[in-house]
């Protein structure tokens, strides 16, 4: 019997230590939006796509957000640029990493496609305050534009 007890208490304690540290990861997984900067180590590396990651910074001043979209498998991803209104570093980014400017756009922002995947990157402008964001919209069920050719 002390055997067993000593047993159940050390699967107790792995279990206790198991979701101590797996429980931000957990909630990270099922929440809907985030708000958080590079400083948010944790959610930067988690929810960031590369491109993003790697997109120059125009502004001291930044934010990124994120955001599961109405289907199961859509999520958008943004990084707001505050006090800028100046954004061929990130067009010219853009053209380096294979996007190509789209002649129509679903919303009101020019939007960016790529032949590598099916995001569509949005890139819109605010003048009051001074703001410029990034945003990916990513969807198994948008076409990329290899597969619209």
């Amino acid at each position: 019997m002390r055997k067993t007890i000593i047993i159940l208490t050390g699967v107790i304690i792995i279990v206790s230590i198991a979701l101590v540290v797996g429980w931000p990861y957990l909630r990270m997984e099922f929440a809907t939006s985030a708000h958080y900067t590079e400083q948010d180590k944790r959610e930067y590396e988690y929810y960031t796509p590369d491109i993003l990651k790697r997109m120059p910074r125009v502004s001291d001043n930044y934010r990124f957000d994120f955001s599961k979209g109405s289907g199961r498998d859509e999520f958008v991803f943004t990084i707001h640029f505050y006090g800028v209104k100046d954004s061929s570093v990130i067009i010219n980014y853009l053209k380096s990493e294979g996007y190509e400017l789209q002649k129509t756009c679903d919303v009101e922002a020019e939007c960016w496609r790529s032949y590598k995947n099916n995001d569509v990157i949005s890139i819109a402008y605010f003048t009051s305050p001074k703001e410029i964001f990034v945003q990916i919209y990513r969807s198994p069920y948008t076409k990329s534009l290899a597969d619209s050719k």
